[in-house]
């Protein structure tokens, strides 16, 4: 049998995984050019830029060894076949949770200093972001089966590079959707018309480049209003979580058929939302103010992505292997409702303190406390759901993994 009508979709994945990577490797390779070019000429370096360069050339190898893999399952070698585990210790999670303090801790002395950040923090990001991810997998799928190398690299390259894509488009279409909507709704009530012509009218006084200080204070009455406030949680807290956990797993969809038990599908499940979660994270690491808070808020929602996903994972399987499909659907209404919540507490925080810093609106501005206390519970709560999961599927699995070392 020739190569080419071995195994297609390896094929097929190796082509989208190595392009991914090359425009990952390609985008790195310009910015560290523009910024080279940008510094002979008497300017300086920038944080920023430093950040998107490491981090796209992070992911393009990433997606290198994917596509490598699976061109190696095209091409029927013994090596793409064989069993994957991902096994963590209770000495190893305390090394991963320390290296990961140590780069953020280190990161948040550093951030300010213009003169070594730009080369500092890159390096810190990939430890920062790369590290919590891998100890949170690790405690979702520990010895559970993943199944073959390029089953699981598979499913990783397709959470980096399909889901993204595909999020981002329906995302687009629903933000459009609802801006169109609520566009028809305010020119149809005068009040709202009226007072809409008047802040453009009042943005447009204020000229070209307005002092943001007085552009906030002057929109922000008219964003903290409840019906924009209930537009934003429309779509963040109910159209955003409805379909990421549709198509989060969208590797555990395509490869259900493969799937030895729902364990494996919850730990590909688990596996997907981690690749997630890593670009997701990556992709707000370059905003370098407050970097070291940021990417420790990004360790929740991290692990909203890996248990909403990996429980996906395992309905799924049992979906397609015993067609248990109400509860399928009462695991999608349940992993949407936990990244309402989220989303819904993350947007409430966003406009606590903002009510809280342009002094309007006292009853939101108490708010922000009380969310952080919540969304902490919320993250405690989350993790307890991913362990007993684990732990549930574990019993279940046919096939039993011995304690070991990361492999």
């Amino acid at each position: 049998m020739k190569p080419s009508s071995s195994h297609l979709p390896s094929l097929f994945g190796s082509l989208l995984f190595l392009l991914g990577s090359a425009l990952g490797l390609g985008a790195a390779l310009l910015l560290g050019v523009v910024a080279l070019s940008r510094f002979f000429i008497g300017g300086s370096f920038d944080a920023r830029e430093t950040i998107v360069l490491t981090v796209v050339a992070f992911e393009g190898v990433l997606l290198l060894i994917a596509a490598v893999i699976s061109f190696q399952k095209f091409l029927q070698k013994p090596s793409a076949d064989s069993d994957v585990s991902y096994s963590i210790s209770a000495w190893q999670i305390g090394i991963l949770v320390i290296l990961a303090g140590l780069a953020i801790l280190l990161g948040h002395q550093v951030y300010e200093n213009q003169s070594i950040n730009w080369v500092l923090l890159p390096i810190l990001t990939i430890p920062a972001v790369f590290l919590p991810i891998l100890t949170l997998l690790g405690l979702g799928i520990r010895r559970l089966h993943l199944g073959t190398r390029w089953l699981a690299w598979n499913v990783l390259g397709i959470s980096m590079t399909l889901v993204p894509f595909i999020l981002f488009l329906v995302e687009i279409i629903a933000l459009f959707l609802i801006l169109v909507l609520a566009g028809i709704f305010a020119v149809s009530q005068p009040q709202i018309a009226a007072e809409m012509d008047r802040l453009v009218t009042q943005i447009y006084m204020l000229g070209p480049g307005p002092d943001p200080e007085v552009l906030m204070e002057l929109v922000a009455p008219f964003v903290l209003k409840p019906g924009v406030i209930g537009i934003v949680l429309l779509y963040i807290a109910v159209l955003v979580p409805l379909l990421e956990e549709a198509i989060k797993p969208l590797g555990v969809w395509l490869f259900g058929n493969q799937l030895n038990s729902p364990a494996q599908g919850f730990a590909l499940g688990a596996l997907s939302g981690a690749a997630y979660a890593l670009i997701e994270t990556f992709g707000v690491s370059p905003q370098t103010t407050d970097w070291s808070t940021l990417l420790l808020t990004r360790v929740g929602t991290g692990l909203l992505h890996i248990t909403t996903t990996a429980l996906m994972g395992g309905a799924i399987s049992f979906a397609i292997r015993e067609r248990r499909y109400l509860r399928l659907l009462g695991t999608y209404i349940l992993a949407a409702s936990l990244h309402g919540l989220w989303n819904a507490s993350a947007v409430f925080y966003t406009f606590s303190t903002m009510a809280e810093s342009l002094k309007q609106s006292e009853s939101l501005a108490r708010l922000s406390q009380p969310i952080a206390v919540g969304m902490t519970l919320l993250s405690v709560g989350l993790l307890v759901i991913l362990v007993l999961s684990n732990h549930r599927m574990r019993n279940n699995d046919p096939i039993v993994i011995s304690e070991e070392p990361i492999v």
